[in-house]
Parts: structure tokens; C-alpha cells; sequence
């Protein structure tokens, strides 16, 4: 179980930053047949070898060896961007307030690196070309 979750994951972490066995390996500083045998799961690594892996891919040990933990931290790491703006009326005016990618939530100031409610890495770089979004009624 532990070399199969270990290879699944190395093995998606390679797909997901688009790295070959070569440049997984050179990340990892480790070589890239041993690299290569752990992703395939065919040799367990040294505790030196897997804090290796750790420290390359920025990942504790839990992420690393933990199938879904480690797909939702991916997940929310990635950073998505703010493209919506909930805007409501008031007597005094127009108020709009940032809408989360992810969760779809409101939240409640702009620029913040994380969702308050999710917890999802948030982009703001083109939140000036945010969609406008009116409640019916």
C-alpha cells in the first residue's frame, strides 16, 4: 500500500507540474532511474530519499504519501482567478464585492490571497475585468 499510494502520487505530481522522470529527478535531487523506479513503484525509497521527494515537490510527508489529501491541497493551491463581482444596491450607492472561483461565495474585501470560506489561492491579476453580477429582482 505504501509504495502503491507513493508511486500514485509522484506519478500525478509529475503530471500535474508537467515534469518528466528527468526533471522530477533533478528537482528531487536524486537520480532519474531511481526516480523512475519509484514512480513505477517498483523500489521503495530511504527516509533520506523521500524527505528528497519532499523537500522537491514542497510537500510534508503526509502530502506526499496521503492520495487525497495531497489532490485537494493541488487543487487549492493553484491559484484561480477572481472574474466575478456580486454587486448589490443600497440607498447610497452601488456595492460590489468579489466572488470566489471556487466556492462561488462572496467574500468580503478584495485582493486577499486566500478565500475565507474555502480556502483557494485566489489571482487577481485581471479582477479590473471582472463580470458584473446583479441580483434579480
Amino acid at each position: 500500500m505504501f509504495l502503491d499510494n507513493l508511486s500514485a502520487n509522484v506519478l500525478q505530481l509529475c503530471d500535474f507540474y508537467h515534469l518528466s522522470y528527468e526533471r522530477g529527478a533533478e528537482q528531487c535531487s536524486i537520480s532519474s532511474r531511481y526516480f523512475g523506479s519509484i514512480a513505477r513503484g517498483k523500489t521503495a525509497p530511504t527516509i533520506v530519499t523521500l524527505e528528497k521527494l519532499c523537500t522537491g515537490f514542497d510537500l510534508t510527508p503526509n502530502d506526499l504519501l496521503i492520495a487525497s489529501t495531497m489532490r485537494q491541497e493541488l487543487a487549492y493551491r493553484q491559484p484561480l482567478p477572481v472574474t466575478q463581482v456580486r454587486c448589490f444596491r443600497f440607498s447610497s450607492g452601488l456595492t460590489g464585492f468579489p466572488v470566489c472561483p471556487r466556492c462561488r461565495c462572496t467574500m468580503e474585501r478584495e485582493y486577499q490571497s486566500y478565500c475565507d470560506r474555502c480556502g483557494q489561492t485566489l489571482d487577481w491579476r485581471n479582477f479590473d475585468r471582472a463580470a458584473l453580477i446583479f441580483p434579480e429582482g
